[in-house]
């Protein structure tokens, strides 16, 4: 299997995926300019691409999923709740040609179900996040499992990335940076509850539980460019398995932090 994350953050999130010979994408939170420019850095393209599996329907996971299906009538795997909010939004945009390209390409999957797309299975799982509906995914038999936006980790959460050999993982920010950042009240409090986004410390310690289940490669994923940093977030899950697991990183694991704005190698 082929991992590469695109680009990481609020300003846009997309994970491409290849196994065989099937080639797919977790979110296009990017233009379709930005995301054929990430593909051909690494010798992709657009035209190559199977699928578009969307974890939810904030415009930094679909911002260029409008064109994508005008362009290329990519099929679209998403939650029927998702498929609705993104069709309504881009009518009241007055986008009917936008709106009417993405009906057409909406594929509705199920949390809990298998899917086979070529080469690749993946099942969607629930996420705790503040959306209309928000989930995860598992690639293969847990060679790979992704959660991108989580205001905390669920049950359902930790018994589907349980004994994932590969993470791609959410940490999002450092909760004194966000408290002491710029953000308004309204935001911060949305940020930091429990349908938000994960905190480095939260992640971190998620990120102990999994490696004693058997995660080997963490990569970690959306932070926060107010309120963190890549050193802060490595910082704090390096420490905290070493001081919860006595694991070294590079010695008992592999752990990475996904770029915002350049491809970062996950496998």
């Amino acid at each position: 299997m082929v991992c590469y994350t695109l680009f990481s953050g609020s300003s846009g999130n997309s994970i491409y995926l290849e196994d065989g010979k099937t080639k797919i994408l977790i979110d296009a939170g990017g233009s379709m300019r930005q995301i054929e420019s990430a593909l051909n850095s690494i010798g992709r393209t657009v035209c190559d691409i199977s699928g578009i599996f969307i974890t939810h329907e904030h415009s930094d996971h679909t911002k260029g999923l409008p064109v994508l299906c005008k362009n290329r009538s990519i099929p679209v795997y998403c939650q029927a709740e998702v498929a609705k909010e993104m069709y309504l939004s881009l009518l009241q945009k007055g986008h009917q040609k936008e709106a009417s390209a993405l009906a057409g390409c909406i594929r509705t999957v199920n949390t809990g179900d298998e899917y086979a797309i070529g080469d690749i299975l993946i099942t969607p799982f629930k996420t705790p996040h503040d959306s209309v509906n928000s989930q995860g995914f598992i690639i293969g038999d847990r060679v790979l499992g992704i959660a991108t936006d989580l205001g905390h980790v669920s049950e359902e959460v930790s018994l589907f990335l349980s004994g994932c050999k590969n993470i791609i993982l959410e940490s999002n920010h450092d909760i004194k940076m966000l408290f002491d950042g710029p953000y308004p009240p309204y935001l911060k409090e949305r940020v930091a509850s429990d349908h938000g986004h994960l905190n480095n410390k939260d992640s971190a310690s998620f990120s102990a539980h999994l490696l004693e289940k058997g995660c080997e490669r963490f990569t970690l994923f959306h932070l926060s460019s107010e309120n963190n940093t890549p050193e802060i977030a490595l910082k704090e899950t390096e420490n905290t398995l070493t001081n919860l697991c006595g694991a070294h990183r590079n010695q008992d694991y592999i752990l990475n932090v996904a770029a915002r704005y350049e491809v970062t190698k996950v496998l």
